[in-house]
């Protein structure tokens, strides 16, 4: 990876333009979320979630819930097409389930774009597996895959990506 990599725990009340600005060069208009909907979760599950910045630019981001006691949620997850295949998302996945995996959770889900197959593929080397298919998820009438960490596989890459103890719920 050229550059140096910073990845920083979201400030609700001063990183809300740059999630934005992320959200609307990554994504396509129809896979974009609303300003109302990024702020609440801005302001929601900030302790989960990571903007990266490469040599002071912010690259990309990763906005994660708790849901529960013991599920993590990783709600959207995106780097600009230029700093991708630099192993930003996977530094983005790591930190945010492993500032959830101290809070107790012990598995984690996502849903994906059935098209998004650099993203799949990741999702599969961290040790996500589909669990079903999602009809009509998107706004566009894509489909989704349910994918999930659980088990062997979220306690294999807690061991990987982590030095934590997980803390009882």
């Amino acid at each position: 990876m050229k550059g140096s990599l910073e990845l920083r725990k979201c400030d609700p009340g001063n990183d809300l333009d740059i999630i934005v600005s992320l959200e609307r060069e990554i994504f396509r208009p129809s896979e974009q979320y609303t300003l109302g909907f990024i702020n609440w979760l801005c302001r929601n599950c900030t302790n989960y979630s990571y903007i990266a910045f490469m040599d002071g630019k912010p690259v990309g981001y990763i906005i994660s819930c708790i849901e529960g006691l013991s599920r993590g949620h990783v709600i959207s997850v995106g780097v600009l097409s230029d700093y991708r295949r630099m192993g930003i998302g996977n530094a983005l996945m790591c930190r945010s389930i492993c500032s959830m995996a101290e809070r107790g959770i012990d598995h984690v889900i996502l849903e994906v774009r059935v098209s998004n197959t650099p993203a799949i593929t990741l999702y599969r080397k961290l040790g996500f597996d589909v669990h079903g298919v999602l009809r009509s998820y998107y706004n566009d009438g894509e489909d989704a895959y349910l994918m999930i960490l659980g088990n062997d596989k979220f306690e294999a890459l807690i061991r990987k990506c982590c030095s934590v103890t997980k803390q009882p719920p």
